[in-house]
């Protein structure tokens, strides 16, 4: 009898193995299918074709979310989507919901320590106040140094994270000089900050480069 018991514990043991085996590989492949979506979606960026690229990743979140997935994940990769995600939308001048996509991370990992969150969070809110600038009918330069401020801030903290980084230096001395002419009053210095070319000149990395 302790024989039978034994071997049928056995049995059990064997198949609940298998089981667990079975859902290992299958989320193994669904994963590995993933990540050669969000692949497939920086060849659609080269080619510039954002927004397909722009509606792949988000596929892949909608899809790791309804595993519950984008907690356990490896840190890198999610920053990479969301980081792309917001990259495509500062591109397409979509500001507001460029910024919602760093925060995801936030929500997630409580306060990301990857530089680059900051420096493209750096450069939305930059190009945010001068937006705001620009459309006011009352051209409000103290509120602008402000916004400013918030943006000065996001690269500074990227750079104590990451200091070699050439992008986040450029951009911070950009911005620090942007805000020297406003409180110098130089009108005509700040009339020429209003203009296309005077914004943040950053590197647009391709998707796959993100890492």
């Amino acid at each position: 009898m302790a024989r039978k018991r034994k071997s049928h514990s056995w049995t059990i043991a064997k198949i609940l193995i298998g089981i667990v085996l079975a859902v290992v590989a299958y989320l193994g492949l669904t994963y590995g299918s993933l990540l050669k979506e969000m692949e497939t979606a920086s060849q659609d960026y080269s080619r510039g074709d954002m927004e397909a690229a722009l509606k792949r990743y988000e596929t892949v979140e909608e899809k790791l979310r309804s595993f519950n997935a984008l907690r356990v994940i490896p840190a890198g990769d999610r920053h990479n989507l969301f980081l792309n995600q917001a990259r495509m939308l500062y591109n397409m001048k979509q500001l507001n919901d460029a910024g919602e996509r760093l925060e995801k991370e936030n929500e997630i990992s409580g306060v990301t320590t990857d530089s680059r969150f900051f420096l493209l969070r750096g450069n939305i809110n930059f190009k945010k106040a001068v937006t705001t600038y620009q459309q006011s009918t009352k051209k409000d330069a103290n509120l602008l140094e402000e916004n400013l401020l918030g943006a000065e801030d996001s690269i500074r903290e990227s750079l104590q994270m990451e200091p070699g980084d050439w992008d986040a230096k450029y951009n911070y001395e950009f911005i620090n000089n942007v805000r020297k002419m406003l409180t110098s009053k130089d009108s005509e210095k700040v009339k020429l900050l209003m203009e296309e070319e005077a914004k943040p000149q950053t590197k647009e990395l391709p998707p796959e480069l993100a890492g």
